[in-house]
């Protein structure tokens, strides 16, 4: 029988308290024995009693349990059975877990199953792997899985290498969530045209990508700057998200939020990215019934979402976004509607990104490509009318006077492009890798200076303006790691 447990503690304690009773005593009952029953009631009571937003979050993150969002606070009785918790979900590969709201319709026996799943999943190579085939085999679709810093992210050869900086390592792994992004919208695409897919890939996805904006949001910024002609549409959407991400964690959003705008941003295009050759991709190919097409995909993607078999409470959350990403803030642009009222959140955080990433794209029409500044300078001209004014300023700060990813001209006459901004307070002082002669007509990697750390007593160094990466043809992303096209092959 699993230890009485005061209604005095914190319910967060009381929850993985439950968890290790549950899991400890399965490994020694039967199924039927009075133990498991009273472990199987107070289980269901703890997530029961935390079930908000829709799902029941449990994330470990830094070495401390986050539940929905907020760090774990417990007594100091709790200290082994949270180390030995956090022991039992790193054996599994396990990051967290997350119970949806159908778990309250779950039947017994499966919750039970779950749990000698989740006990057994410890014997296989690969432990989460083998648990998350376990569950999409059962239709265990009322339960979540977090992979612990989602190893399948992260290359091999650099996971403990101590030849890697830190910094080497974030870029990375920036770089291997964008990859696996493009192929998570694929998969999407290519099985909402024949089947009902899942969204098990994407919500990891999600998990992952929140963990890298908390981590360094500053090399998700880089990593959207990427712009390729051969896979536009689909890059379009992981540009998107990256953005939206970055922008929600500005603003505060909590972390089951973001996984959901990670996942809706993801999928905001879904109707245009297929079938790509009769969908006009450039802003410029609207005459000929294009405007047409480009007003239906948002219909489009809606039918293909609702075929998806997604959760609820998820699909409830992301429907709202994908429907107005082209809707102004005063309601005009597309589709048209008499039912929609006011934008949801996702949908005007989703219309901001969307737009910047479209002005600075090198496939839109001459009229809209813009450098990233003219971008921001042109979409501050709409505020109050076509974007929400304080959404807009917020991305604004964040995104810099000029953004990370840009191309500038320096007083000095040296050419840079905008890797960070080190002091989050003069954003108009960045850090910038200065672009040198490769000696073939092209530029390549130079000295790395920070405008900030300038010595006051020599010439300092300002920014005059930005160029378009068309006139010195460079792709900015490619430049941000020497080893960037070793891993960006499209």
């Amino acid at each position: 029988m699993p230890e009485q447990i005061s209604h005095d503690e914190p319910s967060g304690g009381r929850l993985i308290k439950s968890l290790y009773h549950f899991t400890t005593m399965i490994r020694i009952h039967q199924d039927n024995n009075r133990s498991i029953k009273d472990c199987l009631a107070d289980f269901n009571s703890q997530v029961s009693g935390l079930l908000t937003e829709g799902e029941l979050s449990i994330q470990i993150w830094r070495g401390r349990f986050h539940i929905q969002g907020e760090k774990l606070v417990y007594r100091r009785e709790y200290y082994t059975i949270i180390n030995e918790m956090l022991e039992y979900f790193s054996a599994r590969g396990l990051g967290g877990i997350c119970f949806l709201s159908t778990f309250n319709k779950t039947l017994p026996e499966q919750i039970v199953m779950f749990m000698h799943l989740l006990n057994d999943s410890a014997k296989h190579e690969d432990p989460a792997g083998w648990l998350d085939s376990e569950l999409e085999k059962n239709n265990y679709s009322w339960v979540e899985l977090y992979r612990k810093q989602d190893e399948s992210l992260i290359p091999q050869d650099l996971e403990q290498s101590s030849e890697q900086s830190p910094d080497m390592l974030s870029k990375k792994k920036a770089r291997n969530i964008y990859l696996h992004a493009l192929d998570t919208v694929r998969d999407a695409t290519e099985k909402a045209s024949r089947e009902a897919g899942g969204v098990r890939k994407a919500r990891r996805l999600a998990q992952t990508m929140v963990d890298m904006v908390y981590e360094d949001s500053a090399v998700l910024l880089q990593m959207a700057s990427f712009k390729s002609s051969g896979d536009y549409a689909y890059m379009h959407c992981v540009n998107v998200a990256l953005l939206a991400v970055c922008l929600g964690k500005h603003l505060g959003l909590s972390r089951i939020l973001l996984e959901s705008l990670a996942i809706c941003s993801l999928f905001h295009d879904l109707g245009l990215v297929d079938p790509p050759d009769e969908v006009p991709l450039k802003h410029g190919d609207l005459n000929h019934g294009g405007l047409g097409i480009l007003q239906r995909h948002i219909l489009v993607g809606l039918r293909k979402t609702l075929q998806m078999d997604i959760p609820h409470d998820l699909r409830a959350r992301i429907i709202p976004g994908i429907f107005e990403h082209h809707l102004n803030l005063d309601l005009s642009g597309f589709p048209k509607t008499h039912f929609v009222k006011r934008l949801s959140l996702f949908g005007k955080i989703i219309h901001i990104s969307d737009v910047y990433e479209t002005l600075t794209s090198e496939l839109v029409d001459e009229i809209g490509r813009l450098t990233p500044d003219e971008a921001l300078r042109r979409m501050w001209g709409e505020k109050g009318k076509a974007f929400d004014t304080i959404l807009l300023k917020i991305f604004l700060t964040m995104m810099g006077i000029y953004p990370i990813g840009s191309v500038v001209e320096l007083d000095s006459g040296e050419i840079g492009l905008v890797m960070e901004y080190s002091d989050k307070t003069l954003k108009d002082l960045p850090k910038v890798m200065l672009l040198v002669d490769d000696g073939k007509g092209g530029m390549m990697r130079g000295e790395i200076i920070n405008l900030v750390d300038q010595d006051m007593d020599i010439s300092r160094r300002t920014i005059l303006r930005s160029i378009p990466y068309s006139r010195l043809e460079i792709q900015p992303a490619q430049l941000f790691n020497e080893e960037a096209k070793a891993y960006m092959v499209f």
